[in-house]
């Protein structure tokens, strides 16, 4: 991912930041760095863009966030000639954020948070079939990343989220059915890690 040719420009007397966005790839053999999908004349003040970028299981797809605006911005998912291949939600009308896209180990579904927009609600995971389209809730949290293979979830789950009191806590699910979600890590954030499968 890139960033490239910020520049600021003023509007109306205020002063805007403007800016490229790209989403590059870097060939480790060769140190080659190739622009795949490029947006000039971003408005930086509005959420940043072409967040979390994942390569598909194949190498051949590339998933990344729309924007870092909890008001806005879910995911595209572009071949390596940068054409879009899917984009969740489909409505560009929709305002839904659906965030940090990762292909599963088979390449058929994505797995992203929905972040609560509002005190009353909650973030919360889901699986996305890029095929069909259909979302499926996963459980409650956010930040998730694949863990134990692809067999299992780690994900932040938040205490008092809105108030003085914020915790956020570590949280494992294994991905299979009647699996229940358990603490793992207390006070963590920003979980990773493929292959780590915490001890039961």
């Amino acid at each position: 991912m890139g960033l490239s040719d910020v520049k600021v420009r003023e509007k109306g007397g205020t002063d805007m930041t403007i800016a490229a966005m790209s989403i590059n790839v870097l060939n480790i053999k060769t140190k080659e760095i190739q622009t795949i999908h490029k947006t000039k004349d971003v408005l930086l003040d509005a959420g940043y863009v072409y967040s979390y970028p994942s390569l598909s299981p194949d190498g051949k797809l590339i998933a990344f966030q729309h924007s870092g605006s909890d008001m806005s911005g879910g995911f595209s998912i572009i071949n390596l000639k940068g054409k879009t291949i899917f984009r969740y939600p489909p409505d560009f009308n929709d305002p839904t954020p659906y965030w940090k896209p990762q292909f599963a180990p088979d390449g058929k579904e994505v797995l992203c948070y929905s972040p609560a927009t509002s005190e009353e609600g909650m973030d919360k995971i889901f699986m996305i079939d890029i095929k069909k389209g259909i979302k499926k809730y996963i459980t409650e949290g956010s930040k998730p990343t694949f863990a134990c293979k692809g067999n299992a979830i780690i994900f932040e789950r938040w205490s008092n989220k809105w108030s003085t009191e914020a915790r956020s806590d570590l949280w494992f699910l294994e991905l299979k059915e009647g699996a229940a979600p358990r603490m793992i890590i207390k006070e963590a954030s920003s979980p990773s890690g493929y292959n780590y499968c915490p001890p039961n």
